[in-house]
């Protein structure tokens, strides 16, 4: 019995799951590539939620877009979402308490820090 314990929770381990929750991050403006950027509002926070291994983010400030990527078991996760002028993209890591991440577009690029 304590071997299939230990087999089930090496297989939540590497699907992810460890890292379930609502994260709750700030956005900084790091760089504008071209066009019209938005700077997220002073003080405003944007969750994340990560559920079974499977990271959720709205990505507000420009292009109202949901990014949605799978956390592998290290904690690393990527997402991109088609816009109407190109790409979005999220990569970033968790450890489970504190999440970092980088978003960009065609037009700007966000850091994006957020505690468990």
């Amino acid at each position: 019995m304590l071997l299939l314990t230990t087999l089930a929770g090496g297989a939540r381990a590497q699907d992810g799951g460890h890292f379930d929750g609502q994260y709750v991050g700030e956005m900084t403006l790091t760089r504008a590539i071209s066009g019209d950027c938005t700077r997220p509002p002073l003080g405003a926070t944007y969750p994340l939620t990560i559920a079974g291994g499977v990271f959720r983010f709205k990505y507000v400030p420009r292009f109202d877009t949901n990014l949605t990527g799978r956390v592998d078991g290290n904690g690393n996760f990527k997402a991109t979402a088609q816009l109407h002028h190109g790409i979005a993209t999220m990569t970033g890591h968790t450890d489970g308490l504190t999440l970092t991440a980088q978003i960009q577009s065609p037009s700007c690029e966000y850091s994006y820090t957020a505690k468990y």
